[in-house]
C-alpha cells in the first residue's frame, strides 16, 4: 500500500478502503467534495506551510545549543568591554527594524505559497509530494504511534485504530492476521459540529468532520497465531 500514488485527486483526508477480496483492491473518495484547486488551497497550501514551518522549528530546536553558546559569549564580551561597546553604539535608522519583520513574512509565508503552486501545476507531482510533506512535518511535530494487536485484541473479527489524523497509517500483518484479512477501511469518524466565530458568536456555521478518522481491519475469521502491527499518525 505504501507503493500505491493515488494520481486523480489531491490525496486530502481521503477515505481509503482497502478490499482484499476484490480486483481493484484500493479505493478513494472524500468527506468534503472539492474542485481540485479548491482542495490545493484550502488543504494543499496549509501542509506545505505547516511544513516549512515545521522545518524551521526543528532546525531552531537543534541549533539552540549554539544559540545558546552565541548569546553567552556576548554577555561575557559585554562585560568585559563595557566601554568600548557604547562608544562604537550609533544611531540606527528605524527601517533597519522594518526589513526584517518584511524579510521574514515573505521568507516563512512567501516560499510555501511558490512551493504550492508548482506543486499543485503538475498532479502526478502533487499526489506524490503532498502526502510527503504532510508525513515529515507529522513526525518533526509529534512524531508516530504504533499499535500491536494479538489474538486477544480482536472482537467481533475486527481491529480498530479508533482516532487517528489520516496523515499516515503503515500495517504489517503475519501469521492468521495475514491469512485472515480482508478489507481495511479508513474513514472519517461520523458527527458533525458547529463552527461558532470568535468576534461574532452569534453567528454560526454548520461543520461536517473531515479531520478526525478511525481505521478498522476486517477478517473472515477471528486470529488464532500471528500479529498485526500498525504504525500511524
Amino acid at each position: 500500500m505504501s507503493e500505491f500514488v493515488y494520481k486523480d485527486y489531491l490525496p486530502a483526508n481521503a477515505r481509503v478502503i482497502v478490499d482484499y477480496t476484490r480486483e481493484n483492491k484500493v479505493g478513494f473518495s472524500y468527506p468534503l467534495e472539492w474542485t481540485y484547486w479548491e482542495a490545493v488551497w484550502k488543504r494543499g497550501f496549509y501542509t506545505v506551510l505547516t511544513f516549512w514551518l515545521s522545518l524551521h522549528l526543528f532546525l531552531m530546536v537543534y541549533s539552540l545549543p549554539f544559540f545558546i553558546i552565541g548569546v553567552i559569549s556576548g554577555l561575557i564580551f559585554l562585560l568585559i568591554h563595557p566601554i568600548e561597546l557604547l562608544l562604537k553604539v550609533s544611531v540606527i535608522s528605524s527601517d533597519w527594524f522594518v526589513y526584517p519583520y518584511i524579510i521574514t513574512i515573505i521568507w516563512l509565508g512567501g516560499i510555501p505559497l511558490l512551493i504550492t503552486s508548482w506543486l499543485a501545476l503538475d498532479k502526478e507531482r502533487m499526489a506524490k509530494w503532498f502526502p510527503k510533506l504532510g508525513y515529515w512535518s507529522a513526525i518533526m511535530m509529534t512524531g508516530t504511534r504504533e499499535k500491536v494487536f494479538s489474538k486477544g485484541d480482536i472482537s467481533d473479527n475486527k481491529a480498530i485504530i479508533p482516532s487517528f489524523s489520516n496523515v499516515f497509517l503503515n500495517y504489517k500483518t503475519s501469521g492468521d492476521f495475514n491469512e485472515y484479512l480482508e478489507k481495511v477501511e479508513i474513514l472519517e469518524i461520523p458527527f458533525n459540529f458547529k463552527m461558532r466565530r470568535f468576534w461574532l458568536p452569534f453567528l454560526s456555521k454548520k461543520e461536517k468532520n473531515d479531520y478526525d478518522f478511525r481505521a478498522v481491519f476486517y477478517f473472515s475469521q477471528a486470529p488464532k497465531e500471528g500479529s498485526l502491527d500498525v504504525e500511524f499518525i
